[in-house]
């Protein structure tokens, strides 16, 4: 997995307007081309390897939910070659 250097000040200021706008109608004019991510899992953790998680995705600039989706739908792709 390749990791990019982000400006933590930047990605805290994306983070904050994403969760800001999240139920905001898209534009008239959008287009989109994501899959409707519906489906919610729930996963039970330790408090340490929560911790774990958290400290990469952290590193990463990342929430950890989107960490946990990267690497889930990594395995899926690796399970189907």
């Amino acid at each position: 997995m390749m990791t990019r250097e982000n400006d933590p000040a930047f990605s805290a200021r994306l983070r904050e307007e994403s969760e800001r706008t999240k139920d905001d109608p898209y534009p008239p004019d959008t287009v989109v081309r994501r899959p409707n991510r519906s489906q919610v899992y729930s996963v039970r953790l330790t408090p340490d390897e929560q911790a774990r998680v958290q400290s990469v995705a952290d590193a990463m600039h990342l929430p950890a939910s989107t960490l946990v989706r990267s690497w889930i739908l990594e395995r899926l792709d690796q399970e189907s070659a």
